[in-house]
């Protein structure tokens, strides 16, 4: 069977006074939890700018909805352009077939 390694805060500090007396495993604990928040924080800090990052790298490489509705107004003027001309060509096409 397996078993759980993880040990709970209040083992440790069990142990700790135990084997030390109350004020330095108090001490020891405070100085870890310390530790601990620094980490927490240090690593909070670290992901929030990385999301900034990702953020600012969308912007810059996906289209707005502004950028999407001008690019849809061009490319139907090329489409409507481009029909045009083949509708014409047909029609040459049609008549020397004749």
């Amino acid at each position: 069977m397996d078993k759980d390694s993880a040990i709970s805060t209040s083992e440790i500090n069990n142990f700790l006074v135990r084997r030390l007396g109350e004020k330095e495993a108090a001490e020891i604990m405070e100085y870890i939890q310390s530790e601990i928040d620094n980490q927490v924080l240090a690593k909070g800090e670290e992901t929030k700018n990385e999301i900034i990052l990702w953020r600012n790298g969308m912007k810059s490489e996906f289209a707005t909805k502004a950028d999407a509705g001008s690019l849809e107004k061009k490319l139907i003027k090329r489409i409507s352009a481009i029909e045009g001309t083949i509708i014409l060509w047909a029609f040459v096409f049609d008549l020397h077939l004749y």
